[in-house]
């Protein structure tokens, strides 16, 4: 089995609903298993701006992360602090905000594959 550390980042989240595809940030391959290690909401305007993480999952109990968090301006909202989210095949990982081009986001994880 490999293991391989990756980071993926999405500039100017989105303002669409979130079951939307546009809002797909993380999909996991077919065979692959990733560990979500850190996420990191970065607010790169003047103004609070509201951020929502939603799990979209292959067994169709799709459920919210986080929604409607405040992330004030010029400061950054830590999602996953000292826990591990995992995404089996086909999972995806979706992220809006309500402000468009406010919020940045970051995903650092592990990515298994056989």
């Amino acid at each position: 089995m490999a293991n391989t550390f990756k980071i993926d980042t999405k500039s100017s989240l989105v303002t669409t609903a979130i079951t939307d595809a546009a809002t797909n940030v993380l999909t996991a391959g077919s065979t692959a298993t990733l560990v979500l290690l850190s996420c990191l909401v970065s607010n790169k305007s003047s103004s609070s701006a509201d951020v929502d993480i939603y799990l979209v999952t292959n067994t169709g109990d799709d459920v919210y992360l986080i929604r409607n968090a405040p992330v004030p301006a010029g400061s950054t909202l830590e999602v996953i602090a000292g826990s591990k989210i995992i995404l089996e095949s086909s999972d995806v990982l979706r992220a809006r905000s309500d402000t468009g081009t406010a919020l940045d986001l970051s995903i650092s994880y592990l990515e298994q594959t056989p």
